[in-house]
């Protein structure tokens, strides 16, 4: 009887053991590694990642790991994320952080998140791919608009003090505006010559060069926004009634001379440093828009510039049965690599040329259809927008701009 006992009584243990191994779970497999590669924007450069942190929440547990500091590991221009010990799963990932980086040679530095919902994590699959994608790291800066006609006086005079030019970031991230130079072209659009060395297809030709100071993230522009550059930051109205204000102008143009006959007013906005300009006396742009102009972000020092960029160049000069060789001494040039925009300007009547390199703009564009048209003032060239509000760039003004334009800051 005792035995019977004894053997019933291990049965019903072994049952309940048995019941207890098949109904339980089983332990979770743990992953002993797993790798989150972080991918940024490939024509990024110089890419530097801050307070970063991902998150991994576990959907079935609501566990989360947080992993930032030293685990993320920079490779090639993205990172890797290094997750060590998770419970394998399905995961909702996020990874926020900040981005310092040069685009197009330009600063730039933004916030991003990024994530991905319900990824399965195994020990068989266990490695993840993420893309900063939230914004789109194109474009730079261009120009908008160019205000190089002036204004006209209630008399029916010309006035040209009041000419600007505004400089727009064009892309979705904020970008660092120190050492962009405004440039004018060295040779007029109204007047071909075959000029030797033909540089066009590597350098630009200038006769004006003023920089934007800074010492790389002093001048920072926001997606969308721009900078307002002006010959001279002061309020027209007060001189001239039709005119514009523009004493809130980020910088301006300024000319130091020692010519009394010439005085250069100088504004409350901080100046260009003024690297090069053909005048002795004062700075204005052609009324008439028969000079190229652009924008570059300069890649050496004022003086190396100075001592090593210039050229000379020859030409045939001819008049009827006249000719002779001519040579135009003292020409500044600026890569074409530098030029981040370019605009040709001239007038249809008398225009012979482009100056400025097909692959940087293949049109042109203009305020006036014959020369010295008084129709042109109080008038601009504008950059058009796309539906999203981005400005076209095509390299091709003729496509691009609004020509004979009303100026944007008139009646402000």
């Amino acid at each position: 009887m005792k035995k019977f006992i004894l053997k019933s009584v291990l049965m019903m243990l072994t049952a309940t053991l048995c019941l207890t191994s098949c109904n339980g779970d089983d332990p979770i497999p743990v992953i002993p590694t797993s790798m989150v590669t972080l991918e940024v924007p490939a024509n990024l450069e110089n890419t530097v990642l801050s307070n970063a942190v991902a998150t991994l929440t576990n959907v079935q547990t609501k566990q989360v790991t947080t992993i930032e500091g030293t685990k993320f590991v920079k490779d090639g221009n993205g990172y890797k994320i290094m997750c060590n010990d998770l419970q394998a799963g399905t995961y909702n990932i996020v990874v926020t952080g900040h981005l310092d980086f040069t685009l197009n040679g330009i600063a730039g530095q933004k916030d991003f998140e990024v994530r991905s919902d319900n990824v399965a994590l195994s020990k068989t699959s266990h490695d993840l791919k993420m893309v900063v994608s939230t914004f789109t790291a194109q474009g730079g800066f261009v120009i908008s608009e160019i205000f190089f006609t002036g204004t006209t006086t209630p008399e029916e005079k010309s006035y040209s003090g009041d000419q600007y030019i505004i400089i727009t970031n064009n892309s979705d991230v904020t970008l660092y505006a120190d050492s962009i130079a405004v440039l004018e072209s060295a040779f007029l659009t109204t007047a071909k010559e075959d000029y030797t060395p033909d540089i066009m297809s590597t350098d630009f030709s200038v006769q004006a060069c003023y920089m934007i100071p800074g010492n790389g993230k002093s001048v920072p522009v926001e997606p969308g926004k721009s900078l307002k550059l002006a010959l001279n930051a002061i309020n027209h109205k007060a001189e001239q009634p039709n005119s514009i204000d523009l004493s809130d102008a980020d910088f301006e143009f300024y000319d130091e001379t020692s010519n009394p006959n010439f005085t250069d007013p100088d504004g409350k906005a901080p100046n260009l440093d003024k690297w090069y300009c053909y005048t002795a006396t004062i700075y204005q742009f052609h009324s008439r828009g028969f000079n190229s102009m652009a924008i570059a972000k300069m890649q050496t020092g004022k003086e190396d510039w100075l001592a090593n960029y210039v050229y000379d160049a020859t030409y045939l000069f001819v008049f009827g049965d006249f000719s002779k060789e001519m040579t135009k001494s003292g020409i500044y040039k600026v890569p074409n690599d530098w030029i981040l925009d370019g605009v040709n300007l001239s007038v249809e009547s008398v225009r012979e040329w482009n100056v400025l390199d097909a692959s940087i703009d293949a049109g042109w564009t203009y305020c006036g259809k014959v020369d010295r048209d008084d129709t042109r003032f109080n008038k601009s060239v504008i950059r058009k927008q796309d539906a999203n509000g981005k400005y076209v760039d095509t390299n091709n003004s003729t496509n691009d701009f609004t020509p004979e334009a009303p100026a944007s800051l008139l009646n402000k």
